[in-house]
């Protein structure tokens, strides 16, 4: 079990973060959570420059409109390559989100420079689009000497996923000089056989439950009030005056994304294609 004072993800996806928080390594939001990253390095990189033009409004291009789902705005940086997949609601205009969303990663990003800046022992967690080949080990080497010209006060070590066909658990391939590439089987699909964007990360959760732990540096006080504010934050997101109609919207919406399901299985309802606007410029 390797100890640290810190772990976070760099992408591609949200199921990093989701893998993180169910092995208790996680424990408050941060930039790259819920973003699609373009690649290892380049989340390194945008770190290192303190994420310079990470969210400019003129660099943000509309690509997607899902309904389904998620009901979201899909937006990519064409400087960075970076996606924002979850941010912007369909509800809102695009300069209110804007607003909202540029406000919201500013907290993030800030929430991760301190916590970088005061940390001795740092995990960086990637795992690899399933689109692409896995990095060689001298680019990994590269991004952890990013990170660590940077943050000159933190060790930093890699842990990095790529796919491997039919694979039953999450089996490391290279562990040296504090850089672990371990190869898994996270990918999910559509009913039609193409890959789905989502990921199955049970085994990436399983693997670094194992073999990772992160002390939780929140006291009891602040643990109760962040259930509190996430159940009231819940309980405010159905819209209801009342707890009684609180919990018709909360039943109702459950019901329809059980319909949703079945009706995606049965190819009756349209599914959410995988976003593959990933840059492919890296050195692999």
């Amino acid at each position: 079990m390797r100890e640290y004072d810190l772990a976070f993800g760099c992408g591609f996806t949200c199921g990093v973060t989701q893998a993180l928080r169910e092995a208790n390594l996680q424990f408050s939001s941060l930039p790259f959570d819920w973003t699609a990253t373009p690649s290892f390095p380049k989340a390194a990189r945008m770190v290192a420059t303190d994420f310079a033009h990470w969210m400019d409004r003129e660099d943000l291009k509309l690509i997607d409109v899902r309904h389904s789902g998620i009901n979201k705005r899909i937006y990519a940086n064409r400087r960075t390559g970076f996606g924002f997949v979850h941010d912007f609601s369909l509800f809102q205009e695009p300069d209110v989100a804007y607003e909202k969303e540029s406000a919201k990663y500013a907290r993030r990003i800030d929430r991760l420079q301190k916590a970088l800046a005061s940390a001795r022992r740092v995990l960086a967690v990637c795992v690899e689009w399933p689109i692409l080949e896995p990095l060689r080990v001298e680019t990994l080497a590269e991004t952890k000497r990013i990170f660590e010209t940077r943050y000159r006060n933190a060790a930093f070590d890699l842990v990095y996923f790529h796919a491997v066909d039919g694979a039953t658990e999450a089996r490391v391939e290279y562990d040296e000089g504090g850089i672990a590439v371990v190869g898994c089987e996270y990918r999910k699909h559509l009913p039609d056989g193409a890959l789905h964007h989502e990921i199955d990360n049970s085994q990436i959760a399983a693997y670094l439950k194992a073999n990772v732990s992160v002390p939780d540096p929140r006291s009891e006080a602040e643990k109760a009030k962040y259930a509190a504010d996430w159940k009231r934050q819940d309980a405010a997101r159905w819209h209801g005056r009342n707890a009684f109609e609180t919990f018709v919207n909360r039943t109702a919406f459950r019901m329809y994304r059980k319909l949703e399901k079945f009706l995606t299985k049965k190819g009756l309802f349209p599914p959410e294609r995988p976003l593959w606007f990933v840059a492919k410029d890296e050195p692999r």
